[in-house]
């Protein structure tokens, strides 16, 4: 494995940032046809029907496969040995074959309870598949995260975003349903797994070592402990909701949820390339201000001006894109306008959460998950049961505006960073933006062709007003940023 030295630490860390931005940015679109294939092709039920299946996987019984050991990979100080990699993927494997005994015995009550019947068993079943083929994943991922080589893994996520979205979208069209959607994830989980290991190839092998287990759990205990809350917090959707109203509503509120963290893709590639960054430069606390301040900044630039015009826009994309000028989706309107409403501080939260992890302060993420945790349900069981599935998203929007202080507290605890400065200019161009178009989009948007043209509008002002404010700075980035592109290796 290759040494990454700190002389050539930002400029990795740039151009993983650069790589995945832009390239993951086509992905990106294609997911987004995709769904917008999907929400035509398939109703609410089948939607709500793949969500609650997903829950029951991904979230339920693939917590369960995991200990933390894929983060203290990613944490861990030292180089990353054999045994290290071989004791992690044995612990991997054992976990990972008793999920999938567990799927099969457990499915009928499970599909019993949000009423799936016999189909909602198979689905199950069938879909706990791909928790066996994630497994040969996890180490190639982790090897080339931590080096950095974001340009690497970009490619299975090309195959496996074309691989998925062109299987669902022809089974969909075909009459398949749900299972449109459960084989695509058993395709794109294959082809992903088989591309990672030829990229990164890694001795495959079944060790134990009781030594590099303890020390990885240090780490890995607490970071999943984290992660028992936020299964219970993030995932009172497919419980409370699916039993109180239906698939139907959960369906809504998934295409709510998908539209709205679509700008978060931006805090998804930077927080990937930042975690193992932050990681390296831990004990230099004047370099890691200043890379963190410079991370909330590039996020806000992107990150605030999508929110604010989904904010405007939100019902003509349900109306005139994920439907063909119908009102099929818009009882998802109000939750989504009160996600976007709450996802404002998710740039600073989500990199401050990061970068306290990197400092090796897994038991302060922990705290604050706990706090979210139990506002999420003592807030988001009440509104839901007043207000109906919306309540999920009023819950949201109340939660992050109540710990966004207490989480700039925690972080200055370690590192004082210069929060409002990062966001002062981006909020302030964006919400001059949004002054602009809201007239726009209320009196002219009628189809998909105005509502595109209202978006362009949008995008020319924000860019605009932000080189009129902030031009001598936004030179000086760019030009840093073309820079570190430019570079090779001597």
């Amino acid at each position: 494995m290759s040494v990454l030295t700190l002389e050539n630490l930002k400029e990795k860390a740039f151009k993983g940032v650069f790589t995945l931005t832009f390239r993951r940015l086509i992905l990106k679109v294609i997911d987004t046809v995709g769904v917008i294939f999907l929400a035509r092709a398939l109703s609410q039920d089948v939607f709500g029907i793949f969500g609650i299946v997903s829950f029951v996987v991904f979230t339920f019984l693939s917590f369960f496969s995991d200990i933390g050991f894929g983060a203290a990979l990613i944490q861990k100080k030292e180089e990353l040995t054999d045994l290290d990699t071989q004791t992690t993927f044995t612990i991997q494997q054992i976990l990972v074959t008793l999920i999938l005994v567990a799927a099969w015995l457990i499915s009928p009550k499970l599909a019993s309870v949000y009423s799936l019947g016999v189909q909602g068993i198979w689905l199950i079943r069938v879909m706990s598949l791909s928790l066996f083929i994630t497994s040969f994943k996890t180490i190639p991922s982790i090897i080339l995260e931590r080096q950095l080589r974001f340009e690497r893994l970009v490619i299975p996520e090309i195959i496996e975003t074309v691989v998925y979205n062109s299987v669902a979208v022809y089974m969909a069209l075909n009459g398949y349903g749900v299972w449109s959607l459960v084989v695509a994830i058993l395709a794109r989980t294959l082809f992903g797994a088989i591309a990672l290991n030829v990229i990164a190839p890694w001795k495959i092998g079944w060790k134990f070592s009781l030594p590099s287990a303890q020390k990885l759990l240090s780490f890995g205990v607490p970071y999943q402990l984290n992660s028992v809350l936020a299964l219970i917090k993030d995932n009172i959707t497919p419980t409370l909701i699916a039993y109180w109203y239906g698939p139907a509503a959960v369906g809504f509120v998934n295409l709510a949820q998908n539209i709205a963290t679509r700008p978060m893709e931006i805090i998804n590639i930077v927080s990937r390339v930042m975690f193992p960054a932050y990681s390296r430069i831990q004990h230099e606390k004047d370099r890691l201000k200043r890379w963190i301040e410079k991370s909330v900044r590039f996020m806000a630039l992107l990150y605030f001006p999508a929110i604010t015009g989904l904010l405007i826009v939100g019902g003509g994309i349900l109306e005139f894109l994920y439907a063909d000028k119908s009102a099929k989706w818009l009882p998802a309107l109000p939750t989504l306008l009160f996600f976007l409403a709450g996802a404002f501080p998710i740039i600073v939260t989500t990199t401050y959460t990061n970068a306290l992890y990197a400092l090796g302060r897994p038991k302060v993420v922990l705290a604050l998950m706990a706090l979210y945790t139990v506002l999420t349900w003592g807030l988001g069981a009440p509104l839901i049961y007043k207000y109906g599935f919306v309540g999920i998203a009023i819950a949201g929007f109340i939660i992050t505006y109540l710990t966004f202080p207490i989480v700039i507290r925690e972080m200055n605890k370690v590192v004082k960073v210069n929060t409002w400065d990062c966001l002062k200019k981006p909020l302030f161009s964006s919400l001059v933006m949004g002054i602009v178009i809201y007239p726009v989009n209320n009196f002219l948007t009628h189809d998909l062709w105005t509502l595109s043209a209202t978006i362009g509008l949008g995008v020319v002002t924000y860019i605009g007003i932000i080189l009129l404010i902030d031009r001598g700075e936004f030179r000086k980035e760019f030009a840093s940023w073309i820079t570190l592109i430019g570079k090779r290796k001597a």
